[in-house]
């Protein structure tokens, strides 16, 4: 298991650290946690710290998590806000054809603007797939 789950009341954002490597199994146990102790939180903020991790999940891999995610009641409502490190990118939200082309999944490299953009959503609204 190379995933840590918190939550912040303050904010109300659940974080999801990712470290080491990280392949497709990992991913879909976390997401499954995620929604397993948060799905009452409305609306679901997620900061998703890629920072320390080393994706081994393929193409074809990350389009599944992709429609997982934007298929999945509780995630598809979600606000997203994916941490990469500023040397690279690995998001399993967004990379060219797995994009989830949507208003509430938003990709930093700076933690604190993650977290302004997590923390400024009000409660209540759903997001709307564009």
């Amino acid at each position: 298991m190379n995933f840590h789950i918190s939550y912040r009341p303050i904010g109300g954002i659940a974080r999801v650290l990712f470290y080491g490597s990280v392949g497709f199994a990992e991913k879909m146990e976390a997401a499954a946690r995620l929604v397993e102790k948060y799905r009452h939180r409305v609306p679901l903020r997620v900061l998703l710290d890629l920072r320390y991790a080393h994706s081994k999940v393929t193409l074809e891999e990350q389009r599944q998590f992709t429609t997982y995610i934007a298929e999945h009641p509780v995630l598809r409502r979600a606000y997203i806000a994916v941490l990469h490190p500023r040397s690279r990118c690995t998001s399993p939200l967004a990379t060219r054809g797995t994009c989830l082309c949507r208003h509430s999944s938003r990709e930093f490299v700076a933690e604190g603007e993650a977290e302004a953009w997590l923390t400024q959503i009000k409660g209540g609204g759903r997001p709307v797939a564009l």
